[in-house]
């Protein structure tokens, strides 16, 4: 039968087994803090109460409710943290079953959850806002420079890929009817060819490049490796962000979309060119993006109040 341990008792007792231990002091530090935060959270942070617990009454539902927590607090952990945070009480449960303190180990059956893919970053509205404040004044300067305006204007509204962008010409723009015609030569890609809408702030943006730049063949004469170090160092600095990419405003410009729930799933897979599994796994980040702006939002109103 299993020794009847208090949970302070245990953390003591742990303790001294983690001292024993061949770890590495850093590693030691890690699981003992982990393991705490598991007890601050059981606990409420009322040092009575571990006193009063004992290991017998910890179940694995202890341990996924910790887990989700950790998930969901603000400034929440990277899934390698919370994979550690796992991996520390099933070290902890596991001395306490071998030590015979537990009948049974509740944490043996909890797996590991698979990492998901890190979200894309994407721009606030503030931010997008400073972004176009930069990049229309770079357009305007003694010495100017059309195509960030002209760019960061068009995927913003738009969502077009970097070599959609790229691979745009003088013809595939009608600033007359407003439109951008994403074309594919490739018979297989010919799904993703579309015609976007355009507003009459990137038609301006569109057309003072233009005829400033006379292109030819090409709308942008630029490789996009260069035009993201202009990005980086003549339009990010100054809006107060550490990086700006094509990335970053084709999501910028997914979420809003997602966010404003005007379209239905079938436009806004048409609308960034996607093939329908394409669209799921862009569809399933928008939906954590969503959660995660919407938190974020509500942490800042709270902290004006």
């Amino acid at each position: 039968m299993a020794e009847v341990l208090r949970l302070d008792e245990a953390l003591a007792r742990y303790a001294v087994h983690l001292r024993r231990r061949p770890i590495s002091e850093n590693t030691r530090k890690a699981f003992w803090g982990d393991l705490n935060l598991f007890v601050r959270f059981l606990t409420h942070g009322d040092g009575a109460a571990v006193a009063r617990m004992r290991v017998s009454d910890l179940r694995a539902d202890h341990i996924r409710a910790f887990l989700e927590h950790e998930e969901r607090r603000r400034g929440a952990n990277s899934p390698k943290s919370l994979e550690r945070r796992l991996t520390s009480l099933k070290v902890f449960f596991r001395w306490l079953h071998e030590s015979g303190y537990l009948a049974h180990d509740p944490a043996e059956g909890i797996p590991y959850r698979p990492a998901p893919e890190p979200l894309p970053a994407y721009l606030t509205d503030a931010q997008a806002e400073a972004v176009m404040r930069v990049a229309h004044a770079l357009a305007h300067a003694p010495k100017p420079d059309t195509r960030p305006w002209a760019i960061i204007q068009l995927i913003l509204e738009t969502g077009v890929k970097k070599s959609e962008c790229l691979r745009l010409t003088r013809d595939d723009v009608d600033l007359g009817e407003r439109l951008v015609h994403v074309r594919y030569a490739e018979q297989r890609l010919k799904f993703k060819e579309r015609s976007l809408p355009i507003s009459r702030e990137c038609v301006e943006a569109l057309r003072t490049h233009i005829e400033r730049t006379q292109p030819i063949g090409r709308l942008f004469t630029c490789t996009g490796r260069n035009l993201e170090y202009i990005f980086n160092r003549r339009i990010a600095p100054e809006a107060g962000l550490s990086s700006l990419t094509f990335e970053m405003l084709r999501w910028t410009c997914a979420l809003r979309d997602y966010r404003a729930g005007e379209m239905h799933a079938e436009a806004m897979q048409h609308k960034f060119g996607l093939s329908p599994v394409g669209w799921s796994e862009m569809e399933a980040k928008l939906v954590r993006l969503l959660a995660q702006a919407r938190a974020a939002s509500a942490d800042a109103q709270a902290e004006r109040a």
